[in-house]
C-alpha cells in the first residue's frame, strides 16, 4: 500500500441503519419520581454546602450559642443593631475573615 491512505466512498443506500435511535418503552418519572429527584437534588446541595464552608458554619454556630453569655444585650446592640446577634451576620463575618486569611497566608509564610 506503500503508506497511502485512500479514501472509501459509501453511498446512500448501503449505509446501514439509521442515525437515529428510538427508546423502546421509555417511562415518565411521575410526580413521586420528580419529588425523589428533586429531593436527591436539594440533598447533593446541602451536603456540598456542608463540605465547603463546614469550618465557618461550626464557628458561627460555637460563637452564636456562646455570644449572649459573654457580651450584654446592649453590647450586641450597639454593634449588631438588635439585643440578639443573628447567626447569618456571624456567618458572613467569619466567611469574610476566613477569606483575609487565606489571601494572606502565603505571604505570613514567606512563599
Amino acid at each position: 500500500m506503500n503508506g497511502a491512505l485512500e479514501a472509501e466512498i459509501i453511498s446512500p443506500e448501503n449505509e446501514g441503519p439509521k442515525a437515529h435511535s428510538r427508546v423502546e418503552k421509555a417511562r415518565v418519572l411521575g410526580l413521586f419520581g420528580t419529588v425523589l429527584a428533586l429531593l436527591t437534588m436539594v440533598a447533593a446541595f446541602g451536603f456540598g454546602f456542608m463540605a465547603f464552608f463546614s469550618t465557618t458554619l461550626a464557628s458561627a454556630a460555637l460563637l452564636w450559642v456562646v455570644w449572649p453569655q459573654i457580651f450584654s444585650p446592649q453590647f450586641t446592640a450597639w454593634l449588631f443593631g438588635s439585643e440578639q446577634v443573628s447567626f447569618w451576620k456571624l456567618f458572613l463575618i467569619f466567611l469574610a475573615l476566613g477569606t483575609i486569611v487565606r489571601l494572606f497566608r502565603p505571604i505570613a509564610k514567606g512563599r
